[in-house]
C-alpha cells in the first residue's frame, strides 16, 4: 500500500500506444499502481521502463482505478475490472502481440485476480480466471507486495513464510499461468505477509526490481505468450 509521496516520475513519461499492435519481442505492459499513488503506473513502473527499454517498441499503460484504501474492496474490484477490460481488449485487437501485467500492493491483488481469479470472499468480488485464448498471450507477471498471497501459490518469490491479509484460498486458479508469474513478499511485510513492516513492504523495487526485469526479459527470451502462445 504504496504512498503517493514516494511515486515517480517515470509514470509520467512512460511511452503508451493505444492505437497500433506490438511486435516481435516487443511488449505491452499493462500496469497496476499501489494503493494511495497518482493515476499512472506508480513505482513498478520503474520495472516496466527498464523492460522498454530493453526491447524498443514496447508500450506501458496504466489501469485507471480508484487505488484508494478507503472502500478497499471497491477499489480492487474496480481495478480488476480495468484491467480485464484492457487485457481482453488488446489481445483481441492484436492476437499476435505479448501482453505483461504487472501491480504492486492493491495494484498486485488486482492484477492475481485478473490471471486467476476468485472465489473466494466476503470482501471481493466472485471472478474467473482469464479465458486461455487470452491469457495464452500473457508473456509474464509480476507482483510485488501482492495482499491476496497464498503461501500455497507455486510462483512465490522471497522471504515470507506467511499469508498475505487477504489470501487466495483457492491459488489453483493460478496454475494455467503459474509458470509465467512471480510473487514477491519478504517476511514481516505489512500486507502480504501479514506482518508489522511497511518498510519491507514499499522496498520491493529497490531490492527486487532488477529480478523481476530479468524474470520478464527472460520470459520473452524463451518466447512466451503472443501469438496465442505459439
Amino acid at each position: 500500500v504504496l504512498a503517493g509521496v514516494i511515486a515517480t516520475a517515470t509514470a509520467q513519461n512512460s511511452t503508451t500506444n493505444n492505437t497500433a499492435c506490438v511486435t516481435g519481442n516487443a511488449v505491452h505492459m499493462i500496469v497496476a499502481r499501489a494503493s494511495l499513488e497518482p493515476p499512472g503506473t506508480g513505482i513498478i513502473g520503474e520495472v516496466a521502463t527498464q523492460v522498454q527499454q530493453q526491447f524498443p517498441g514496447s508500450d506501458i499503460v496504466p489501469v485507471v482505478y480508484p487505488a484508494t484504501l478507503d472502500n478497499y474492496p471497491s477499489s480492487e474490484n474496480d481495478g480488476v475490472v480495468a484491467m480485464t477490460q484492457l487485457v481482453t481488449d488488446y489481445a483481441a485487437r492484436c492476437p499476435d502481440s505479448k501482453i505483461v501485467l504487472m501491480g504492486y500492493s492493491q495494484g498486485a491483488q488486482v492484477t492475481a485476480d485478473v490471471l486467476c481469479g476468485r472465489t473466494d470472499g466476503p470482501y471481493f468480488n466472485t471472478t474467473q480466471p482469464l479465458a486461455s485464448s487470452i491469457s495464452s498471450q500473457v508473456t509474464a507477471a509480476v507482483l510485488m507486495g501482492d495482499p491476496s498471497k497464498s503461501t500455497n501459490e507455486t510462483f512465490l518469490a522471497g522471504t515470507s513464510t506467511k499469508n498475505g491479509i487477504f489470501p487466495r484460498e483457492v491459488p489453483a486458479g493460478c496454475d494455467p499461468v503459474a509458470d509465467r508469474m512471480v510473487s514477491y513478499c519478504n517476511a514481516n511485510d505489512t500486507y502480504c505477509d501479514s506482518g508489522s513492516s511497511l518498510d519491507v513492504h514499499l522496498s520491493y523495487v529497490q531490492d527486487n526490481g532488477t529480478s523481476a526485469v530479468n524474470f520478464i526479459v527472460d520470459q520473452i527470451n524463451a518466447g512466451a505468450g503472443g501469438s496465442n502462445g505459439t
